[in-house]
């Protein structure tokens, strides 16, 4: 019996072959589109000024780094210390602060990690320049 089910197995796989879907990731399509240097009537440097105003104001945030790309905000907060059990509601109060500081701002990206708050800062200095 053992023999007969290996070789139906064997010849099923024989005459059906083995196929498999090799699904390529082609990245041709795909268009990068800057976006527009001024919203309304600030520029990005601008608008990213005014949200970091808005987080200066918040307790808890030692600094911060911000920079505005269309409608979106990308923010870096250095806590002080003993704050960092407080991160979440921190990230929130920043959201919060961002949406109001710019009515185009709508969606936001914010980071406690120091690594990533330092390469925001070079963002933000490159982008003062």
């Amino acid at each position: 019996m053992w023999k007969k089910l290996c070789m139906v197995s064997f010849a099923i796989v024989i005459c059906c072959g083995c196929s498999a879907r090799v699904t390529e990731n082609n990245l041709s399509g795909v268009h990068v589109v800057k976006a527009d240097e001024k919203l309304g009537e600030k520029t990005q440097a601008e608008r990213a000024q005014s949200i970091k105003g808005f987080l200066h104001k918040i307790s808890g945030i030692s600094g911060n780094a911000v920079v505005v790309e269309g409608h979106t905000a990308i923010i870096g907060l250095r806590l002080e210390e003993g704050m960092e059990t407080n991160a979440t509601r921190l990230r929130k109060e920043a959201d919060a602060a961002a949406r109001e500081a710019d009515e185009y701002i709508y969606n936001t990206s914010i980071t406690t990690n120091q690594k990533i708050v330092s390469l925001i800062e070079n963002m933000e200095q490159k982008r003062g320049k």
